[in-house]
């Protein structure tokens, strides 16, 4: 309670400073303004930036349009006017600015970024500037680029009130899908290594990868899931690291690049796609500061509505009958729940309302400040961030027990010019992060309050002691607050050296670049967990309270222990040579790279890379690029660790033809583009720790008969067998796409098809047999097709003062299984080559048996008897049983539809923005017993059920139920059919669209600030998640039932410029 009226007070603070920031500034201006009333002719005026520094290569234009002057380096023009004139200020990723030249000298005009980044006007291009995209290890200019990407400016991220800058890239980029999995940061807690029988100490799940702080987030990028090993690559200012937890404020741009030729240099990385992110970097000129203080309220998006106490105590009644069980509840304790005449006795705990907070807080500082001259540039971003989780605290504990996520990060940055061919730039980003959790571990909580009834026991007793019984031995209120805490520590640190050397004495045109990085991760965990018993209130005999007490008390531990570390080790060497001779432009490259990972107790694993890339384009026209890539992976076995892949690509500019330009002079860009390549995936470490080597596991003591065997111990037997012909999985990757500029570059465009045939994808055989007792090991056996479209379309333009954007992307993805080694099946529904990557099958749900005359003759599962209100499945082969040949696709097979929308205003300083993005053609599975059933077996009871299952089937609801039958502990034929198959009733569709983003700011007018010194102030209100309408709404339509849910924020701050 005490923290949030100390948020109150925080915000408060923030408002009121402001206020009085406002009417301070406000009042100081208007005197400066009232003291200049002498009349000149006007000579010259100034334009600055939103840090109030001086703006060159702006464009001044009159209303019809033509060029009056350009600012020059200190911002300043200068025109000869004896009266009051209308300009229109245009630079490239800045609003337009109109201004009024009164007559008067040194006026100051403040331009504003433009929210979306990059897009480039061609009334305002000046032969100094050349748009390009940030790709692997550099730049390429936009104009030749023939790849397909997508990219979001810091911007757009830094409106994103959230932890981490994946939460801000939903929705934004097409091809690109970012599925968030849990609300909240929740690190793995424990032992982190296996033991194998020979290699002793292995890394749980040894990917070679090294360990990621995603915990929140599944990354899908053309529809390849992370679980098959083909999640997008990370790199970060050029360096390869899986690093999510980076502050929206310390980025400048996020790129992602999809085709083969884009990517070709990552070698045996090549075929997943990479996610390019490039920080803040330094800026020549006086030091620019950027300060921000934001502040903002959680609340859970969405969870499901569990049953009160009497109408859980009824429908139990109901689904005991249903078993031919007695009913465990009379009509008085109906009253007693329902009335709460008896709040011990007979309990009706809203336990959300008891155990989570509401609106728990997350503040975010950050602190940006570069400059420099020519000769040395620098950058400093400090940031902090302080995340509250959603359960309550007591004021009783000297220690948080609250979920909770802290920060502290520091990137830096300096670029040297040691003289003018050789420059050298020094990158340190560190991060520290401390993570805490209630004791008995917040999923263990969350699985807890999924699956405890209402009715289960008090919070407390009247005693104050923590309610429970003989079913229930912790209290739900005791494992939030008397459970102690465990307290995580991660820390990072990445030094990077970049030296680059230009060699234009030499021939013109050639260049030689060294980077050499070393980046370290640890992580560690304190645990003080404790746990309390719980006690049962009753009467005695002789009508005394007594209290019954279950469970144990287990004494506060303190227990340090190390969990993880990882060391990673890049290097490169390259090489370039650009050219222009006359209309003819080209461009060659050379690569060598390597990186190292050493986790836990692994053995290193080592990628390494040879490559070389050429380009040409004639006139900006007509472009060629190829690429090839001579890569290796450690994790094979000798002979089978290099590879070889390639990829190319040719692209017109019809624009800019002459039958073109000479008659449609608002189509400023038509280029056609295709790439086409082979490119590797080393998805190797997802089926075994090095495959190419036999495992083996220890095997238990075994006992022989009589006297003459005695017991077996240290015996070891073999797990898998080996495969030392295991290699890389290939892609052959086709992408032909358009982009189009019109109207100035106001209209921008890309459209994209591709064609993606995986070949040799890892796969365990469907036809291998286990006579021989052992496992036979994933093979390069598998062939898969991914084809889909892309699109993004962009508008931009103003109408003097008011600046307005609307931005629209789309994806649309679908894949088939080509080859995956089935067994022979004897039915073409049992098969699944030829569907979809992932296809989930199941039993066809066809209704529900309405009487008992349907019950006697309907197909039915082996040893199962067919009640009414059961489900009733369809027989496909009609041999009158439900088995494994009934089994079939379920729900509608139908590519997947991702798309974004995002659009926003500015006019005098007032900035307002969205995002909208959605799912179509999605289906959730609803694979949780709580959820779908109620009832489950709880220990030595029955666990919670939820609203929804009042839609049951009975007599009276026998035409519009959208669940069976209660039944009471858990119903195999109902809800998991076979035991190992799913059923189409609780296959949902889970279209939805979401309202991600609002942002709403005012920017305080210059004149009120400049002779303060100030640069600019900003104060804003944004949001993220704030709506969300989804054809399914029991739950959030991505977050798993048992998981942290998805957060709506509500967050206020203010930025300093200056």
């Amino acid at each position: 309670m005490f923290s949030m009226y100390k948020t109150y007070y925080k915000i408060y603070l923030i408002w009121i400073f402001a206020a009085c920031l406002f009417v301070t500034i406000k009042a100081n201006a208007q005197a400066v303004n009232s003291a200049s009333n002498t009349e000149k002719i006007f000579e010259k005026a100034t334009i600055v930036d939103d840090f109030g520094k001086p703006l060159s290569h702006v464009r001044i234009t009159d209303a019809h349009g033509h060029l009056v002057t350009v600012s020059d380096s200190l911002g300043e023009f200068s025109i000869s006017s004896k009266k009051q004139q209308t300009l229109y200020l245009n630079r490239k990723n800045f609003d337009e600015q109109v201004i009024e030249l009164a007559d008067n000298s040194n006026q100051i005009f403040r331009m504003h970024r433009s929210y979306i980044q990059g897009l480039y006007d061609y009334k305002t291009q000046d032969s100094s500037f050349h748009p390009y995209y940030h790709v692997l290890y550099g730049n390429a200019n936009q104009n030749s680029f023939l790849g397909s990407i997508a990219t979001v400016s810091g911007n757009e991220l830094q409106n994103t009130p959230a932890p981490q800058y994946t939460y801000a890239l939903t929705g934004r980029l097409s091809g690109l899908n970012v599925l968030q999995t849990s609300g909240f940061y929740n690190p793995s807690l424990g032992g982190q290594t296996d033991v194998d029988f020979f290699v002793g100490n292995i890394p749980k799940n040894a990917s070679g990868a090294g360990p990621t702080d995603n915990s929140q987030f599944n990354i899908q990028l053309r529809g390849h899931a992370a679980s098959y090993g083909q999640s997008p690559i990370v790199v970060i200012d050029g360096i390869q690291r899986e690093i999510y937890s980076l502050d929206p404020d310390e980025i400048e741009s996020v790129s992602v690049l999809k085709d083969a030729l884009s990517t070709i240099l990552l070698g045996q990385n090549s075929s997943r796609g990479a996610l390019i992110v490039t920080t803040l970097q330094p800026k020549i000129g006086k030091a620019k500061l950027s300060f921000s203080a934001e502040t903002g309220f959680q609340s859970s998006l969405k969870l499901p509505t569990p049953l009160a106490a009497d109408r859980y105590a009824y429908l139990l009644n109901e689904a005991l009958t249903n078993d031919g069980k007695k009913a465990a509840y009379t009509a008085a304790d109906f009253d007693a729940y329902k009335n709460g005449t008896d709040p011990y006795g007979h309990p009706n705990v809203n336990w959300y309302d008891n155990i989570l907070a509401s609106n728990p807080m997350i503040n975010r500082y950050n602190l940006n400040v570069t400059g420099g001259s020519d000769k040395a540039q620098y950058l400093v971003a400090l940031g902090y961030l302080n995340q509250d989780g959603m359960f309550k605290t007591s004021s009783a504990n000297s220690y948080n027990t609250n979920a909770n996520l802290k920060r502290y990060s520091i990137n830096s940055k300096i670029n040297f010019k040691v003289n003018k061919d050789f420059t050298l730039g020094l990158d340190i980003i560190g991060r520290l992060e401390n993570n805490n959790q209630p004791g008995a571990g917040t999923s263990n909580i969350l699985s807890a309050l999924l699956n405890t009834p209402n009715n289960a026991y008090p919070v407390y007793n009247p005693n104050g002691s923590y309610g429970g019984n003989t079913n229930y031995t912790n209290n739900l209120m005791a494992m939030v607050e008397s459970s102690g805490y465990l307290a995580e520590q991660e820390r990072d640190i990445l030094v990077n050296l970049d030296l680059k050397y230009n060699l234009d004495r030499f021939i013109k045109g050639w260049w030689f670049k060294a980077n050499g990085n070393v980046s370290v991760q640890s992580a560690s965990y304190l645990d003080r967990s404790k746990q309390v018993p719980v006690f049962q209130l009753g009467v005695s005999d002789q009508g005394d309270t007594t209290y019954t007490r279950y469970g144990s008390t287990v004494n506060q531990k303190n227990n340090y222990t190390s969990t993880s570390w990882a060391r990673y080790w890049y290097t490169s060497l390259s090489t370039g040579y650009d050219k222009n001779f006359g209309n003819n432009t080209i461009g060659a490259y050379l690569l060598y790279d390597q990186k190292q990972t050493l986790l836990n107790y692994d053995l290193p694993s080592v990628l390494t890379n040879y490559a070389a890339k050429a380009n040409y384009n004639f006139k900006e026209k007509y472009f060629a690029e190829g690429g090839v890539d001579y890569g290796g992976y450690s994790r094979y076995a000798s002979g089978h660790q290099y590879g070889l892949f390639y990829a190319g690509g040719l692209g017109w500019d019809v624009a800019k033809e002459n039958f073109v330009k000479d008659n449609i002079s608002w189509l400023n860009q038509f280029k056609l583009r295709a790439t086409y390549g082979e490119t590797g995936n080393a998805n190797v470490d997802n089926y075994g720790y090095y495959i190419w080597r036999a495992h083996f596991q220890t095997l238990l003591p075994s006992y022989g008969i009589g006297s003459s065997y005695p017991v077996a111990t240290g015996q070891a037997e073999s797990s898998s067998l080996a495969n030392i012909n295991a290699t890389w999985e290939k892609a052959r990757k086709l992408d032909v796409g358009l982009d189009i500029a019109l109207f100035n570059n106001h209209l921008t465009g890309t459209y994209d098809y591709y064609h993606e045939r995986y070949f040799d994808v890892m796969q365990m055989r469907g036809s291998s047999i286990a006579l021989i007792g052992s496992n036979y090991p994933a093979e390069n056996i598998g062939v898969d097709l991914y084809t889909g479209s892309e699109f993004s379309l962009t508008y931009q333009n103003s109408v003097h003062d008011f600046n307005y954007f609307i931005t629209a992307n789309a994806s649309i993805q679908h894949s088939k299984v080509l080859f995956m080694d089935e067994q022979y099946e004897k039915y073409p529904w049992n098969v699944h080559t030829g569907l979809p990557v992932g296809q989930r099958f199941g039993l066809q749900a066809n209704g529900f048996i309405q009487n008992a005359a349907q019950a006697d003759t309907v197909a039915t599962i082996s040893g199962y008897t067919p009640k009414v209100g059961d489900v009733l499945y369809k027989d496909l082969n009609h041999d009158g049983v439900i088995d494994q040949f009934d089994v079939s696709p379920i729900g509608k097979i139908r590519p997947l539809i991702y798309y974004g929308l995002s659009f926003g205003v500015s006019y005098k300083g007032i900035e307002i923005n969205m995002l909208i993005q959605g799912v179509q053609n999605n289906e959730l599975y609803v694979d949780n017993g709580a959820i779908d059933a109620g009832f489950q077996g709880q220990n030595n009871g029955y666990g919670q059920a939820y609203e929804q299952i009042e839609n049951r089937w009975t007599p009276e609801n026998a035409n519009n139920p959208t669940y069976p039958r209660l039944t009471a502990g858990g119903n195999g034929y109902n809800y998991s059919p076979l035991y190992f198959s799913s059923s189409s009733l609780f296959l949902h569709q889970d279209n939805y669209f979401r309202i991600k983003n609002v942002g709403v700011a005012y920017n305080l007018p210059y004149k009120w600030l400049k002779h303060l010194k100030i640069g600019g102030i900003k104060v804003f209100v944004n949001a993220l998640n704030l709506f969300t309408a989804a054809q399914y709404n029991i739950v959030d339509p991505e977050i798993s039932l048992s998981s942290y849910p998805l957060q709506k924020v509500i967050n206020t701050g203010i930025n300093i410029k200056l």
